[in-house]
């Protein structure tokens, strides 16, 4: 009798230099809002109050956004993939059942052969921009088609998928483990 698996993985997402920029951006952005919003000051006195309240709502949602997670679960094989920006919203990039995984393994080994991969949807749902420390999966899933995963799962998640993996395949990842 199998016993019933169940995984959660929480990984936040590291600030990049991407993020970085959009935030600057965002910044430069408001100062200069600000500064046309004073200059209208002697048309229209009540102006120049609703601008800042709007810039400062605006800027803090920008960089507020930019603090994302994603939450892997592993259930018994089904595989959902979330991202919660700033703890605010919730919502569902991907999900699957590990038996229609194709492909999977180390993603910084074997970026440049899957930069050229026709795939339906590509999700970054790792700790880094670029992947590190990352794995792949290339999967069928009933909503986004044949679907790139590049996350950031510990061991506990792995050792979830392997039991409901393709046998074939889980042979060429992980070898007799």
């Amino acid at each position: 009798m199998m016993t019933d698996i169940f995984v959660e993985y929480m990984v936040k997402k590291k600030v990049g230099p991407k993020d970085i920029l959009i935030c600057l951006g965002a910044s430069v952005l408001a100062a200069l809002i600000l500064f046309i919003g004073l200059m209208l000051t002697p048309v229209l006195p009540m102006l120049p109050f609703l601008v800042l309240c709007g810039v400062v709502y605006g800027l803090y949602w920008v960089i507020s956004s930019r603090s994302v997670e994603y939450e892997y679960s592993i259930t018994n094989g089904d595989i959902a993939v979330d991202k919660i920006t700033n703890r605010r919203s919730r919502k569902r990039l991907t999900s699957f059942d590990a038996k229609a995984i194709e492909e999977m393994g180390k993603y910084t080994e074997n970026a440049q052969k899957l930069r050229g991969r026709r795939v339906d949807k590509t999700f970054f749902a790792s700790q880094t921009d670029d992947g590190k420390d990352a794995w792949y999966v290339i999967a069928k899933s009933r909503k986004t088609g044949l679907t790139l995963l590049v996350f950031s799962p510990d061991e506990r998640c792995i050792d979830a998928i392997k039991p409901f993996m393709d046998r074939r395949l889980k042979f060429e990842i992980f070898g007799r483990n």
